[in-house]
């Protein structure tokens, strides 16, 4: 049996969750954990949906563990509606809170074969590396020149991959307590790029800033990494197809390019002689995932900044004001 334990992240989508869910229990898993986040206030379509994703759940994992007897199954449905943010993660924290490592998938992203032992083997091959935080699986491009089976970045990309509980140790959702001009600081040294270090610095004061219920977590888990200077896996060939661009997404109404791609093998390994960060991939890794301008966001930059500022910059920021005759405000 495939002893790396699985957790499944559902929510309304249960023609998904059965072609998914297939295919994990293809690969005879000792261990699976699937949450589900709760039906939205007043949605009698959600309310249905979430019964029939449990009821495949049940179909399917009833089916597989007769002849496994080996098998547990753990679940974790949510009653009320966290969201696309908080739902997730407080799925992750629950299986993390019960195993020390693992797969995690989301319910729309359809592996190859291959995907289930290439995260076992990094799983094992850099368990001793605190370095190494985060093994990637989906790859932008159908494959990507490197020397090995893979190679390294600061990006992570989520879906599908693999990690261990110290990975995420030090999420957090609203990020609060963050210095941003300090982060920025950081992201410009590990990145060497003004445009990287200005997005993720407006990206954090947004989350900072947003009082409603957010309705991503990734980009935290992001953030989190660069943080702790977390190195990445990614592999020189896709291994997921994300199948959820459709009407039933959330985030994923059409096909931008991401959905549906093909996936190859992979296996063997062949291993990297060192781990060097691949910077091209990381800039090819923050073009594909950050959907707002930079040029905006590094604009804005720099217009608070002269703001804030107290030397030549921000006399002529002022001189700029009274010269169009426009109050000076923080807001653009």
């Amino acid at each position: 049996m495939f002893t790396i334990p699985i957790l499944l992240i559902s929510f309304n989508r249960p023609d998904h969750v059965r072609q998914v869910l297939a295919e994990i229990l293809k690969q005879e898993p000792q261990e699976l954990y699937i949450c589900q986040d709760g039906a939205r206030n007043g949605s009698d379509l959600d309310r249905i949906k979430c019964q029939e994703v449990r009821d495949v759940v049940n179909e399917l994992t009833s089916a597989y563990a007769i002849g496994h007897r080996e098998f547990t199954l753990h679940t974790l449905y949510q009653e009320q509606n966290l969201g696309c943010g908080p739902g997730p993660a407080a799925g992750i924290d629950w299986f993390f809170s019960n195993v020390d490592r693992g797969i995690i998938m989301e319910d729309d992203c359809m592996p190859h074969s291959d995907f289930f032992a290439y995260c076992e083997e990094m799983l094992n091959r850099y368990n001793d590396n605190p370095n190494v935080q985060f093994i990637n699986a989906t790859l932008y491009h159908d494959c990507w020149q490197c020397d090995a089976s893979y190679g390294f970045s600061r990006y992570m990309v989520t879906g599908a991959w693999a990690a261990w509980r110290e990975t995420w140790q030090g999420f957090d959702l609203d990020m609060h307590s963050w210095n941003a001009w300090q982060f920025r600081k950081q992201i410009k040294r590990l990145t060497n790029s003004t445009t990287e270090a200005n997005w993720w610095y407006w990206k954090l004061k947004e989350i900072q800033t947003d009082t409603q219920k957010k309705s991503y977590w990734d980009y935290q888990m992001q953030m989190a990494l660069f943080r702790k200077e977390a190195i990445t896996i990614h592999p020189a060939k896709n291994l997921i197809s994300n199948i959820g661009f459709d009407a039933e997404g959330t985030h994923t109404l059409s096909n931008d390019g991401r959905g549906n791609r093909e996936v190859f093998g992979i296996l063997p390994l062949s291993h990297p002689a060192e781990i060097t960060i691949n910077h091209p991939m990381d800039v090819d890794c923050f073009g594909k995932t950050q959907p707002q301008s930079c040029y905006k966001n590094t604009v804005q930059f720099l217009y608070q900044y002269m703001l804030r500022s107290h030397g030549v910059l921000h006399a002529l920021l002022i001189l700029y004001k009274k010269i169009k005759n426009k109050p000076l405000t923080s807001n653009l």
